[in-house]
């Protein structure tokens, strides 16, 4: 008997899972932690019912994490033994994320921007569209995505909550910071639970350096993010950036382990080596360190599991967290082997996610290593090659600044004050207001 035919002989009940994968699907757009189990309900409803497989193989995707990448397969198996009609909303689903998977990601994103056209209110693949596109730095094409779908948009629509919420985010990576604040304003009106919209005004008022209004917007909206999934953690490590800004090391180091990575929060005992949940803290950590502040052993948090991720390369971003953890934790033989094993992994490879460590993250994780060696010389020669390039790793332009962290000292410790002028007016550029009066930037910071 045929996998095709086991799938269709097994009791079914296409309606449980129809309503399952629905939940499952609006919780992803929703950033809630409940969303996986509701296609894990749905796959068990109903084995022969496609869908399901796609939106749980999307989701694990949008980890980023190659361990998952079997898991992603065998579901975009199970979905195609299903059957999928051609030009069907699942079809499409399977056809781009089957392209993203064979290093084709911009093919894979035009192919969800064809499903967008017909359907211009699907937030789901608004969803996945601006993650893909977020992780290729191509903030532009997110942002034209965007507001191609909004005259299809009315306010009474179910979900326009959400929809200003991929805008005002996209708005604000390209740099339409008045726009992208009006949305993500907007957004939490209509719903104050809207992780999405929270953290789009979040970078708004992190890029125009209005600490204290940060501060004030993120604690008045905490307590409404109890549903959320790793994206809640991420909201407290942008609350974290505000108090960097205005002195409160403190208060920083004690919500590293109340909320950015609580080893008694259920979420991270589950998924304790979460990308997001590495990215934050490690950044946190090294953003301490570069003010002087004393970490102590928080390091060595994250040592056996940065140390177990040197072979894991879906996202060059995430790896040079896992070099920021390995240098920090004096772990130089495993960096090695992190910095051979991306070489050979992406060597003569084609696409974005291979550029993104060509180009970008291999020097970014050089550099991360060169510094902690005190080889500030190097740093400067490695980091300050590719300023330029840096989109190319995706990421936010918050989450990218620690680099600019990186080059702002090493250009101090080495001397080279024509350097640290030239840099922070890359950060100016960039389009972060207040350079100069930035904690990493002042002329008096370590």
């Amino acid at each position: 008997m045929s996998e095709r035919e086991e799938l269709h002989r097994k009791p079914s009940n296409r309606k449980a899972a129809m309503d399952h994968c629905a939940a499952g699907i609006a919780g992803s757009v929703f950033l809630r932690a409940d969303a996986i189990g509701h296609v894990n309900a749905a796959i068990s409803a109903d084995r022969s019912y496609a869908l399901s497989y796609l939106a749980k193989a999307w989701m694990l995707h949008a980890a980023h994490d190659d361990r998952f990448s079997d898991k992603i397969s065998g579901l975009l198996d199970k979905a195609d033994q299903c059957g999928l009609a051609k030009d069907s909303y699942e079809h499409g689903l399977y056809s781009a994320l089957k392209l993203i998977n064979g290093a084709k990601e911009v093919d894979g994103v035009r192919v969800l921007e064809a499903i967008l056209d017909k359907s211009p209110t699907d937030l789901f693949v608004h969803q996945l569209i601006q993650d893909e596109v977020f992780w290729m730095g191509r903030s532009d094409w997110m942002r034209s995505i965007t507001e191609k779908a909004a005259p299809a948009w009315r306010e009474t629509m179910k979900g326009y909550g959400s929809f200003l919420s991929f805008r005002a985010f996209a708005n604000e990576e390209a740099g339409y910071l008045d726009d992208a604040e009006q949305y993500g304003r907007r957004a939490i009106e209509i719903d104050p639970t809207d992780i999405w919209g929270a953290h789009a005004v979040a970078h708004v008022l992190t890029m125009r350096g209005e600490m204290h209004k940060g501060i004030d917007w993120l604690e008045n909206l905490s307590t409404n993010w109890e549903h959320g999934n790793q994206m809640k953690h991420h909201l407290w490590w942008h609350l974290c950036l505000f108090l960097l800004e205005v002195g409160d090391h403190d208060r920083v180091l004690a919500l590293l382990t109340t909320e950015i990575r609580n080893p008694d929060s259920p979420m991270i005992k589950a998924s304790p080596a979460a990308t997001i949940d590495i990215t934050n803290f490690s950044s946190l950590l090294l953003r301490l360190e570069l003010l002087g502040v004393e970490v102590g052993e928080h390091w060595e948090t994250l040592g056996e599991i940065c140390a177990d991720r040197v072979c894991n390369h879906k996202s060059a971003f995430s790896n040079t967290h896992d070099m920021m953890v390995l240098a920090a934790t004096g772990q130089y033989d495993k960096a090695d082997e992190l910095l051979k094993s991306m070489r050979e992994t992406y060597y003569s490879q084609s696409g974005t996610v291979a550029q993104s460590y060509n180009a970008v993250g291999i020097s970014v994780c050089e550099a991360i290593l060169a510094h902690r060696k005190k080889d500030y010389a190097r740093v400067l020669a490695l980091l300050g090659e590719i300023p330029q390039d840096l989109t190319l790793i995706g990421a936010s332009h918050a989450q990218r600044d620690v680099y600019y962290y990186l080059l702002v000292h090493a250009s101090k410790q080495g001397d080279r004050q024509d350097l640290r002028t030239v840099f922070l007016k890359d950060v100016e550029r960039i389009g972060f207001h207040g350079v100069t009066e930035r904690a990493a930037y002042k002329n008096t910071a370590h």
